[in-house]
């Protein structure tokens, strides 16, 4: 009976933790000043709803449904704005785009280890409600990149928007004009300013933990 040989972990070097934490630790100072940003300017703080609705936002991040967190939605503001429509690298190929030369990716906050399945949440919740308290570290994440907005890539072939045509096969510079319709915000339900204020207010609450524990 043939056997499947499975793939070999990569080790995990003292420099990969050095670098996911130098990646934590920007994520946290970036969502700290775009906060402060939006709850000192009211501008700042629809601008941002604007664009969860445009790019999409989920309320619950461990849904399957479309869209970013919430969270997830404030780190790539936080990164890059305007933003209008998110996606990876293969996403955008198969959209007729590519990333353009010399554009860096955004990066999103990734859940290490695998999803709880709804009978472990509910049998959470229900010792929760009986006062129960795990004793387990909360889940941990990391920062992964490998995001785009539309603004960074190009089309690989004719535009079907504004008819741009790439001058070869390889070129990834020739860029479609500011008012092509593939630049434009998508329609989507706004984030409720409440729930965004909440998560703002969050993320200045996190960032004097963290500085907490960084001065013990």
């Amino acid at each position: 009976m043939a056997t499947t040989k499975r793939g070999r972990r990569r080790p995990v070097t003292q420099a990969i933790k050095d670098r996911s934490a130098a990646s934590r630790t920007a994520a946290r100072e970036a969502l700290h000043a775009y906060a402060v940003l939006c709850l000192n300017d009211p501008a700042e703080l629809e601008r941002f709803r604007d664009i969860a609705a445009s790019i999409g936002w989920k309320l619950d991040p461990a849904s399957d449904e479309p869209g970013y967190s919430l969270q997830n939605a404030l780190l790539l503001a936080a990164q890059r704005r305007p933003l209008t429509h998110c996606g990876g690298f293969d996403y955008w190929l198969s959209q007729g785009r590519a990333v353009a030369e010399g554009e860096k990716s955004l990066g999103t906050f990734r859940h290490i280890g695998r999803k709880k399945t709804d009978e472990e949440k509910a049998k959470e919740k229900e010792l929760a409600d009986d006062g129960w308290q795990s004793s387990k570290r909360g889940p941990r994440y990391y920062v992964k990149k490998g995001t785009f907005d539309v603004s960074q890539t190009v089309p690989r072939e004719r535009c079907p928007h504004c008819g741009t045509i790439p001058a070869s096969e390889d070129d990834r510079t020739t860029q479609c004009p500011p008012d092509c319709a593939a630049f434009a915000p998508r329609p989507g339900s706004k984030p409720p300013r409440v729930i965004v204020v909440e998560l703002l207010q969050a993320q200045l609450l996190d960032a004097d933990e963290a500085e907490g524990e960084a001065n013990q």
